[in-house]
């Protein structure tokens, strides 16, 4: 099937599918809010992952399952299309989701009190992974350049290491400041943590959202050594819009690394998606590559969209430059609002997007996330309300 402009300009209602972006802001009393913040995406998934769980819903028959040679392949053959990394069957772990594993690699690389990594602003989760199953977080913020840009702390992170702490949790590309790091930035990051012998667990699920094509580099292409203290994360449920199937993969080629991780999930009863998250996650990584390319080309068209009329109609909000995702970090700093404040205008005007102090209480103060994975009427509408909030 060919994907084109028209594929994704065409809005889909998902009130009334259990959908926490939509459904959830609802059963809040919200039901006039425009869903802007959640990560996932309000287009239809590629007909090959739909046809592919109709065909397997034909069969009357939904038993116990095991992952596939079929489903393995296609993940693996789809990692080293899209991203050059080779791995093999026994370098990977199917699992629900990527929280899983971020906090399975707590548990099992770090003990109660343990220091563990993170750079703010980020992904809200890596903090909850630490904190509720009694670790400390170390926080080794981000650099704000000119630009809104960001750049790491290495000698902060280095004084992290050398402190003590165990672990670090990475994002790659980061989220929400939507910037894929480039090789020269992981490999200093990298040869710092293997110094000390720290351990990472790269979060990568936004991996193939590339706006600036070829800026995405995995760290399994840095740190390459069998032994290695590197495990990464991803998921066809971001790229391919199945987070609801709950299917996940963790990568490592250091055996121990993964026999222990495995041995925990083990332990706690976890274990891969159902059918139809093989089956679907298998059509997506193996015939999805047209409705993937379409997608990113109409993701590029958003991000300058927004881009150019922030610059218009709301300037002195500062939308980060970004390379990758489909998320947008929004300073909105200069209208001199508390957080809370920002969420209520924004709510009044009838949009909602994630709040900064999701992504750390400090780091995210002043700042709003939009999630501009939806159709192009949808964007405009969100500014337009936007606008109301602050020029009305």
């Amino acid at each position: 099937m060919m994907y084109d402009r028209s594929y994704f300009d065409q809005p889909i209602s998902r009130i009334g599918t259990a959908c926490e972006k939509w459904d959830g802001i609802q059963e809040e009393g919200k039901q006039d809010l425009l869903p802007m913040w959640v990560a996932d995406m309000d287009f239809r998934c590629a007909k090959e992952i739909t046809d592919a769980i109709k065909a397997r819903a034909e069969h009357p028959v939904f038993g116990y399952t095991f992952e596939t040679e079929a489903a393995t392949q296609a993940m693996l053959g789809f990692m080293k299309r899209r991203h050059g990394v080779e791995l093999t069957a026994d370098e990977q772990i199917m699992m629900p989701c990527v929280i899983t594993g971020l906090r399975t690699a707590v548990l099992t690389l770090t003990q109660p009190g343990d220091g563990v990594i993170v750079q703010p602003p980020v992904y809200g989760p890596f903090f909850a992974s630490i904190r509720e199953n009694d670790r400390r977080v170390v926080e080794c913020p981000l650099i704000r350049q000119v630009d809104g840009g960001y750049r790491m702390d290495l000698d902060s992170v280095e004084e992290a290491c050398k402190a003590g702490a165990k672990l670090m949790l990475f994002c790659n590309p980061h989220n929400p400041v939507g910037h894929a790091w480039s090789r020269d930035e992981l490999t200093a990051l990298w040869q710092i943590l293997d110094k000390y012998g720290v351990y990472m667990v790269s979060d990568e699920i936004h991996q193939d959202f590339e706006l600036v094509p070829g800026c995405v580099t995995s760290m399994l292409n840095i740190a390459t050594e069998k032994d290695a203290k590197l495990c990464t994360l991803t998921s066809a449920s971001k790229s391919f819009n199945l987070a609801g199937l709950q299917q996940a993969v963790l990568f490592t080629r250091n055996q121990q690394l993964k026999n222990d991780l495995a041995a925990c999930m083990h332990r706690v009863g976890v274990v891969q998606g159902n059918i139809f998250a093989m089956t679907a996650t298998e059509a997506a990584f193996a015939h999805g590559d047209n409705w993937l390319d379409a997608l990113l080309d109409y993701l590029r068209g958003n991000e300058q969209y927004i881009r150019q009329e922030l610059k218009a109609r709301l300037p002195k909000i500062v939308l980060s430059p970004m390379n990758a995702t489909y998320v947008g970090w929004m300073d909105m700093r200069a209208y001199g609002l508390t957080d809370e404040e920002l969420t209520k205008r924004t709510h009044e005007a009838g949009v909602a997007f994630t709040g900064g102090p999701f992504f750390g209480e400090k780091a995210g103060s002043g700042f709003l996330r939009i999630n501009f994975a939806c159709p192009r009427s949808q964007v405009e509408e969100a500014l337009r309300r936007l606008e109301k909030a602050f020029n009305a």
